[in-house]
This record gives structure tokens, C-alpha cells and sequence, in this order.
């Protein structure tokens, strides 16, 4: 293949937990100028009511996604179920990258109905790359070189965490009440927390099928907010407490790239590339509890202890990835991909 001149034409197409939005991001700080089309573009959750209304906003959405995938060269597509709006007929054909960012290989590819054709979209990805931990022997099972690359916080929509000695203490849970987020186990820590600190004052979120019981046991619930409220919201806690799981999400990266100290029930899965873990407080329902009272303590001396922000800063920025990607992206499509940065 001869070499190109100049830049590729590199097109995000749909996206999961913003892993493609803070990509792009940080490749316009390094003065590239990938594209992006995100999951509201591809696969919309609202519409128009009426069918001439609906009918006429998917031709819209079609015509805006046929127009990107043209100015493109080269597509990363994020979660494998929409590799077809990017590829199928009438849109232009285009090489891609595929992006597995949970449900599509842990749930959909061991489907019976759906493993064939996902692995086929699999192995027709010039590269693929998974997102989560626990689906890391799915993922190279279903690919073997595919790599691990981990989800991303925007260190310019976080606030610095800085406790206030006049606001009364308090312990907020980090993500939705649903048996995916290890809800069962958290009640638990919830009935332990009340019993052990009768006076702390808890709160979450009004999201997911179970936070009516997580109310009922005490749980202060206030509704779903935009991010900015949200991380305020991180902001005014003493301590976050994360999903009961074995892996992490974007909520409780950006709660520990705050500073708040996190504590998490059980153990989580380590990275595949420097073999850490996140920095929180960890262990049974007993043990989380007991250190959970030690940082009430002192919550500024934990979160100092703990060191969170700075592996989080460490290990969940976009901008490292976008120079791997690059090289990659280059490497594909026949672009010279050494000493690139030199200008």
C-alpha cells in the first residue's frame, strides 16, 4: 500500500459512557480533528410522535449519518450492535475499529440467536478494543488481539472534593439501584452503615427499579440531575460509596478523580496492563463499615492516604490513547505513523 499524505478522515460513530466523546476531545487538544457522531445521531432514544413525524426525522438522522460516514476514512464504532447502521447498505463502505463496551459481548455475543453474526462483525474489525474488565476473556476469546482500554473521565467537568467542617457529614451511593450494580448486596452495607452510624445521613439517587426499597431502609433519594449537579452533588458528600461489583464505571472514576474517599463491597478485577487497582476502601460489609468510621474521622487524611485522584488521573485519561490509536488508525489506512507527533 503507498503511503498517504496528511491526516485521515477518522469518524466516531455512536458512543457508550462518552469513551468516544473524550477521545475526539483529546485529539482536538493534540490538533487532529477526528469526528464524532454520537448514540443520539445513531440510535436515538426520543422521536417525534406521529409516523410522518418519526418517519421524517429517521430519514434526517440516515441522511446525517450517510454524509459523515462518507467524509470518513476510517470508522470507530462503538458497542458491536450498531455495526450495522455504519455498514450496511445504503451507507458507503468504510474500514472501522469496533469498540465492545459491556452488554454487547458479555450478554448479546453468548446469545445463540446473535453470536454468529456479532463475531462476524468482530472479525471483520480491523482492530478491537473492550472496555470493562470483566469481559476481558470474552473479548479475546471473540478476538484475540483485541486490547484493553478503559473507560474516561473529563478532568474538565470535575470539581476538586474539599469537605466543609459546617455541613453535616454525609455518605452518598454513586450509582443506580439495580441488581447490575450489585443492589442486593448494597443493602446491607445500608442496614450495617444505620445500625453502626445511626445519625449519618445517606443519600442516592431515585433511579433504577429497586430505589423504592433503598428508600425504605433509610436512603435519602433525590432525582436524576444533569452531570454538572451531579458532580456538585459528589462534591457536598464525605464519602461515596460505588456499585457492589468487581469493576468500576465512569460514576465512581469521577467521584474518586474528585478526591472523595469511595468505598466499594468486595474485591475488584486488576488492570491487565500495570496489574492496580482502584484505590478505595474495600472488603465485607463488616470491613467497609469499619473503615468507613475511621474516615469519617478524618475524611481529608483518607483521601490523601488513598491517593485516588492521582491513579485515577493516571490511568483514565483519553489523552494517552489518542497517540496509540493514531498510530493505528495511520498503520490502516496506509499512513506513515512514525514521527508523526514532530510537528
Amino acid at each position: 500500500m503507498q503511503n498517504k499524505i496528511g491526516e485521515p478522515s477518522i469518524l466516531h460513530f455512536h458512543d457508550c459512557a462518552d469513551v468516544g466523546l473524550n477521545l475526539v476531545k483529546a485529539a482536538h487538544r493534540k490538533g487532529l480533528t477526528w469526528k464524532y457522531l454520537g448514540a443520539q445521531e445513531v440510535r436515538p432514544t426520543n422521536t417525534p410522535s406521529g409516523l410522518i413525524g418519526e418517519k421524517s426525522y429517521k430519514l434526517k438522522l440516515l441522511t446525517k449519518r450517510w454524509k459523515a460516514v462518507h467524509e470518513a476514512e476510517l470508522l470507530h464504532i462503538h458497542y458491536a450492535m450498531v455495526v450495522p447502521a455504519a455498514t450496511w447498505i445504503p451507507m458507503p463502505k468504510r474500514p472501522y475499529f469496533l469498540h465492545l463496551h459491556g452488554t454487547d459481548i458479555r450478554t448479546h455475543w453468548k446469545n445463540p440467536k446473535l453470536h454468529n453474526m456479532i463475531q462476524r462483525w468482530i472479525d471483520r474489525a480491523q482492530k478491537v478494543y473492550y472496555t470493562n474488565l470483566d469481559t476481558e476473556q470474552q473479548a479475546t476469546e471473540a478476538r484475540p488481539d483485541a486490547q484493553f482500554m478503559p473507560a474516561f473521565v473529563d478532568p474538565d467537568r470535575l470539581i476538586e472534593w474539599i469537605p466543609s467542617n459546617s455541613v453535616a457529614k454525609k455518605i452518598i451511593f454513586l450509582s443506580r439501584w439495580e441488581p447490575a450494580k450489585g443492589t442486593s448486596r448494597q443493602f446491607s452495607l445500608v442496614k450495617a452503615l444505620k445500625k453502626a452510624i445511626p445519625d449519618i445521613q445517606l443519600e442516592g439517587l431515585d433511579w433504577g427499579e429497586q430505589a423504592a426499597e433503598a428508600k425504605s431502609l433509610g436512603v435519602r433519594l433525590l432525582p436524576k440531575m444533569p452531570h454538572e449537579k451531579y458532580i456538585q452533588w459528589i462534591g457536598s458528600a464525605t464519602i461515596g460509596i460505588g456499585q457492589a461489583n468487581n469493576v468500576l464505571g465512569v460514576s465512581e472514576f469521577e467521584a474518586i478523580g474528585t478526591g472523595l474517599p469511595v468505598a466499594v463491597l468486595g474485591h475488584r478485577i486488576p488492570r491487565p496492563d500495570d496489574n492496580s487497582t482502584p484505590p478505595v476502601l474495600e472488603g465485607t460489609v463488616d470491613e467497609v463499615v469499619y473503615q468507613i468510621r475511621q474516615a469519617l474521622e478524618d475524611p481529608v487524611a483518607c483521601s490523601r492516604q488513598l491517593q485516588g485522584k492521582e491513579w485515577v488521573f493516571a490511568h483514565h485519561l483519553a489523552d494517552p490513547y489518542v497517540d496509540q490509536l493514531n498510530i493505528e488508525y495511520r498503520k490502516s489506512l496506509g499512513y506513515p505513523y512514525t514521527n508523526y507527533f514532530s510537528n
